[in-house]
């Protein structure tokens, strides 16, 4: 290594942890190796003498000066790397937006205080009986003699039901098919690897399933290993990827640009509507010539095993959910939080499986990424789905069930997908991720499971598959429950030492089914195993996971029955006229993507009046006034640009000129 140089920055992934961690950092500190990649690390006079200029006297270092310098690098770079690594998991932004109120009582609505004000009365109605009637000191002496089975209630519930699971759960071996190619590999240039595995898929027979990305604010080096993945079994023009934001165009064109850079041929869609599946919905009209959706988040590569279950699709079974796996942004399964969130997917997808052999489907696709007939997806999300972004893949289960469908499960295909590194760092993490949309939303659907258990067969007829689907969704409103009864079980034995000491070995518990999964059930599929140290570690992630899903109750009380204003459905939206409702502008028949053009068209004209142009609305209709000077130049360029423009000369206006940009058709209108 030389030392004249400047030191190397330890290399950061966008949105993600360091390549090398504190701890590969430490390790190839102590042993004397570069943490930079070098493979002679080792500070030699040698080395020294080589940097120097030519005619000038060497510099020499004695042994000690070169310890002493090495230590003092050794402790620069751990205090270094241990201060990002603290704020890459700690984030006091994140903190604070954690413990701030403010967001349970502002902003001011009727439903909101309503609601706060039945739960004020019933904490009252708790104080006042218990002065009265001292009926939580005799819960509490009640629960103290009942230790082990509370315990057993609220710590063992989970372990028991995968035990359950284990039992009727049967592992496929995977077919090893030969999805690689070996060409595309020694080719380094990654748009001739797009070429070639673009041709791979043309040269297939059976293109009926279109790729549905739906996207916002995506990472472009996301997206691309997304893409370069789905080529060897997509063609480029199978290619749906759907950006959606709140606004009736995106900001820019650099992400569209950014697309069909990669190829030409994908397409790219502006959705105005800020919902994942409202996205999804707009790729699968887009998809008219394809019968099946394939459809994944922007983080989620497509695997080399992956074969369109098409087999699988039949006049009950619409859909196909698969097995995920979490990862951090590079690929890997790292110990910590990744490791412990890949165990709860891989039992997640252990009880989808189960559910196929015992209910004959799986009651919920995962949100990652899942497969469905064409049709069945539109009908799904126009008529059935809230578009309702927290908890969207248990609303997606639910609408099947009420459309009597079912979703199937293929375990030979393993979709791995980005999840938070951190509890309470940056950008998405952990605790944001679970309390305001997974926890949040299974508790606020829980009206919505009695639903289905109570008053439905959810289409099924066999006497089993209903006796297990109900068992299965009994379970999924116990675990409510369990998280509530959680509450009087710590007050009322928070103080008691064995409570904690028969608390803590009953969590080890949680462990062993997954140890069982890992060694037993799945040890003819590598693939679907859990790395062993989150395996034997989970019962330090149950904990924290216990403490934030009671949290997720409490907001889905204050906030999603209270305060959370739920989005307007497909339904309402082409009730109401909606101009948002793409695929009913004529222009949609000749171009999915007007409304990008029509928005860089806007942009640019904007740039040629040297942004003198002044947006204005009257409430009905939204303006762009451009002064009189201006008014040569802009019939000229918008219809250079775009013939979807109609350009007309009303009666003279006097003093300025306006664009339209609100009514469709025609979307501008230019006035002068």
């Amino acid at each position: 290594m030389n030392l004249l140089e400047p030191p190397r920055p330890v290399l950061i992934a966008k949105n993600s942890d360091a390549y090398f961690t504190p701890c590969d950092i430490y390790a190839n500190d102590i042993h004397g190796g570069d943490i930079y990649g070098n493979e002679d690390a080792t500070y030699s006079s040698t080395s020294l003498a080589s940097s120097t200029p030519s005619g000038a006297r060497p510099l020499t270092a004695s042994p000690t000066s070169t310890r002493k310098r090495s230590r003092a690098l050794s402790l620069r770079t751990r205090l270094k790397a241990g201060w990002q690594s603290f704020t890459n998991c700690f984030d006091p932004q994140s903190f604070w937006k954690m413990i701030d109120l403010r967001k349970i009582f502002l902003p001011f609505t009727w439903k909101r205080y309503i609601t706060l004000s039945v739960i004020a009365l019933l904490i009252g109605a708790i104080i006042v009986t218990d002065h009265f009637f001292h009926w939580i000191s005799a819960a509490m002496v009640i629960t103290r003699r009942n230790m082990l089975p509370v315990l057993v209630l609220v710590i063992g519930l989970e372990p028991i039901m995968i035990i359950i699971i284990l039992m009727f759960a049967k592992i496929p071996d995977l077919n090893t098919l030969d999805a690689s190619t070996t060409e595309t590999e020694k080719t380094p240039d990654i748009e001739a690897q797009a070429g070639m595995l673009s041709d791979k898929a043309s040269s297939k027979t059976d293109n009926r399933t279109a790729l549905v990305i739906p996207c916002h604010n995506s990472d472009h080096e996301a997206m691309l290993r997304v893409l370069a993945s789905a080529y060897p079994h997509f063609r480029p023009c199978d290619i749906f990827v759907i950006d959606n934001g709140r606004s009736m165009h995106p900001k820019d064109n650099v992400f569209r640009e950014f697309i069909h850079s990669q190829h030409e041929d994908i397409n790219y869609i502006w959705s105005p509507v800020g919902s994942k599946n409202y996205a999804q919905l707009v790729g699968a009209v887009a998809a008219e010539h394809h019968e099946f959706i394939m459809t994944v988040d922007d983080d989620v590569c497509i695997p080399a095993s992956f074969r369109p279950p098409v087999h699988k699709i039949n006049d009950v079974m619409k859909g196909v959910a698969f097995p995920p796996k979490a990862t951090n942004a590079a690929g890997k399964v790292s110990f910590g939080m990744v490791a412990w969130q890949d165990c709860e997917y891989r039992m997640a997808g252990l009880t989808k499986l189960a559910e196929e052999e015992i209910c004959g489907g799986s009651l919920f696709p995962h949100g990652a990424g899942w497969f469905c007939e064409r049709e069945t997806l539109i009908d799904l999300i126009s008529n059935y789905h809230s578009l309702d972004f927290i908890a969207e893949d248990v609303n997606t289960g639910l609408s099947l069930m009420r459309m009597k469908k079912r979703v199937g499960f293929d375990a030979t295909c393993i979709l791995e997908t980005e999840v938070p590194t951190t509890v309470f760092g940056k950008g998405l993490n952990w605790y944001h991720q679970r309390v305001r949309s997974w926890e949040m939303g299974r508790h606020g659907r829980l009206l919505a499971f009695f639903d289905r258990l109570l008053f439905s067969f959810n289409g099924l007829r066999n006497p089993i598959a209903i006796l297990a689907q109900k068992f299965i969704l009994s379970y999924s409103i116990a675990c409510v429950i369990v998280d509530w009864v959680r509450v009087p079980v710590i007050v009322t034995m928070g103080a008691n030492g064995a409570y904690w000491r028969q608390a803590g070995l009953l969590s080890l518990v949680s462990c062993f089914p997954i140890l069982w999964f890992k060694y037993v059930s799945c040890r003819r599929r590598p693939d679907l195993q859990p790395t062993f140290w989150g395996a034997v570690t989970i019962p330090l992630y149950k904990q924290l996971y216990y403490l934030v899903s009671v949290i997720g109750g409490i907001f889905a009380l204050v906030f999603y029955i209270g305060g959370h204003k739920r989005p307007l459905t497909v339904k309402q939206m082409i009730n109401s006229g909606d101009e948002r409702v793409l695929w009913l502008d004529p222009r949609w028949a000749t171009n999915k993507g007007f409304l990008a053009d029509e928005g860089e068209t806007l942009r640019w004209a904007k740039e040629i009046v040297d942004d003198s142009a002044i947006p204005e609305t009257d409430g009905k209709t939204n303006l762009l006034v451009i002064d009189e000077k201006n008014a040569d130049v802009l019939p000229t360029a918008l219809a250079s640009l775009s013939p979807t423009y109609l350009l007309r000369r009303p009666a003279a206006v006097p003093t300025r000129s306006s664009i339209d940009i609100l009514p469709a058709p025609p979307r501008a209108i230019l006035v002068f």
